[in-house]
């Protein structure tokens, strides 16, 4: 399956996702670019929440220039970003853009995607 095929049914699946828990959900058609730099945007009660999406079949790893551009709309947004990662057994697993931008990519600072809006107390 080619790179961009897999990336959009991976946001798709995560935008109905959000939407089945009652989010607003946008996504972002020019993702990865320099004026919104975010994937999908979500939104429920005030909440804003941010992801750049990953549907890699090995952890991913962000590179600073993506990690600060995606830092910088959260900032504007008054949004919470996160790293969104479909692994290649479908698994979905976020990772706050805090750990990324600190490089702590470890096993434990991950969240599994049926724990996600608990962690944040989102329901």
């Amino acid at each position: 399956m080619k790179t961009y095929s897999k990336g959009a049914r991976g946001e798709r699946e995560l935008l109905h996702f959000l939407n089945y828990k009652g989010f607003a959900v946008i996504r972002a058609p020019s993702s990865g670019g320099f004026i919104t730099p975010v994937d999908i945007i979500a939104i429920k009660n005030g909440t804003v929440l941010a992801f750049e999406i990953k549907a890699w079949s090995r952890k991913p790893k962000i590179n600073k220039k993506q990690l600060n551009g995606l830092r910088s709309w959260c900032n504007r947004a008054g949004a919470m970003g996160f790293i969104a990662w479909r692994s290649s057994g479908n698994k979905w697993m976020f990772l706050p853009l805090k750990d990324a931008e600190t490089n702590k990519y470890e096993d434990e600072n991950w969240i599994k995607m049926e724990d996600f809006l608990d962690v944040l107390m989102i329901k």
